[in-house]
């Protein structure tokens, strides 16, 4: 039933709808006065009753409610990079998503599944191999560079002109690598303690 303006005061019933998205949030009655309407945000029309992952919907322009899905706090992921997107307005899922998380950044989707793309697999091998070696090289400059002060001003002991030695092999091992060579890269040992 639609709400008819009176010459007299009125309590109703009013389904009350939130303002963003103009879904039923709650009933309760409505003092009416004379010659006014009802308030913001509410209607007389009685919601259906709405099945679980529904929420209901007022059309204010059709006068009538509608059921729509409602995904909100779910968790769906962009078809196009993988990128993670969290559900925020009733509705079905967005175009170009899917609910189903890629296994690794290498992956794309096919229209069905996620699958290992190898071209994009090769390159976040190679990135994550080069970044590696440049982690290691900066390990082994810092610790070339304490122990070469140490020989440098003739304060070095036996087994820290050892250690750079070691350190120098390293670096120089390091330096050979190629990051294109990924995965089948054998990184070197770590040097430790000579004596």
């Amino acid at each position: 039933m639609t709400f008819k303006m009176s010459e007299t005061d009125q309590t109703v019933t009013v389904y009350n709808l939130r303002s963003d998205t103009n879904e039923f949030i709650g009933s309760g009655d409505a003092f009416i006065p004379a010659h006014t309407g009802l308030p913001a945000n509410c209607t007389t029309i009685k919601p259906p009753v709405i099945k679980a992952g529904y929420v209901a919907i007022f059309d204010a322009e059709k006068q009538r409610w509608i059921s729509r899905e409602d995904h909100r706090g779910e968790v769906v992921f962009d078809t196009e990079n993988g990128n993670e997107l969290v559900i925020t307005e009733p509705g079905v899922y967005p175009e170009g998503t899917t609910t189903s998380a890629p296994a690794n950044a290498w992956q794309k989707w096919n229209g069905k599944a996620w699958v290992d793309d190898a071209e994009a697999m090769r390159i976040a091998l190679v990135s994550e191999a080069d970044a590696e070696k440049k982690s290691l090289l900066k390990q082994a400059n810092d610790a070339i560079a304490t122990l070469q002060d140490a020989v440098d001003l003739d304060m070095a002991t036996e087994e820290e002109a050892l250690l750079l030695t070691a350190w120098k092999k390293h670096r120089v091992l390091l330096n050979r690598i190629q990051p294109e060579d990924a995965p089948e890269i054998v990184w070197p040992e770590v040097p430790g303690n000579v004596a």
